[in-house]
């Protein structure tokens, strides 16, 4: 694993919501603030978050250089904490990897998650799936088309109701599959 240090006794599986995550987030906070080069996959699974220690990892997330994964699944994030997620993705260069599944999160805010996309071309995968709340047919249609902002996004996971919604971002999710083959490749 090199220097990666996952931030768990174990590694957590996104779907596996009954295992103990034994995290000390504060340290983890810490390492995040202090731009610790050894943290690059943070695991937050399952451990239930205040409002104000999500905002904290998200305005530390703001400038750190490392952590390329970020993983917050289960973890009772609501609506109120989606602000400091959106200024996250617009600023943040270097994550890769965000997993907000199984929360508290309506439409309306995943749609400005998606949104805020646009600004960036670091993140690779957005999981967003198995929210509390359902999406709204005009939601998803606004995240569908706010994806074709943006090409560096391979994998996004939503729980579709709307079948054209779902057609569309498939789509444009193989087309930044093509992109980023043909960058591998040398091809473009």
């Amino acid at each position: 694993m090199g220097d990666t240090v996952l931030c768990s006794n174990k590694l957590l599986e996104a779907g596996d919501m009954e295992e103990v995550n034994e995290i000390n987030v504060e340290e983890t906070l810490q390492q995040i603030q202090n731009n610790d080069s050894s943290l690059t996959h943070c695991i937050f699974n399952n451990v239930p978050l205040e409002g104000e220690m999500v905002d904290n990892i998200t305005a530390a997330m703001v400038d750190n250089k490392y952590v390329k994964k970020l993983e917050m699944c289960n973890c009772s994030i609501t609506d109120e904490s989606i602000e400091g997620f959106i200024t996250l993705l617009k600023t943040n260069t270097t994550l890769e990897s965000l997993s907000l599944e199984t929360n508290k999160i309506n439409g309306k805010q995943l749609k400005l998650i998606v949104q805020s996309m646009e600004y960036n071309d670091s993140l690779k995968e957005l999981r967003i799936a198995n929210q509390y709340f359902t999406t709204g047919v005009g939601d998803e249609m606004a995240i569908s088309k706010a994806l074709a902002n943006n090409t560096s996004l391979v994998k996004f996971s939503l729980n579709w109701k709307n079948g054209g919604a779902r057609n569309t971002a498939d789509r444009l999710i193989m087309r930044n599959n093509d992109v980023a083959r043909k960058k591998r490749q040398g091809l473009s």
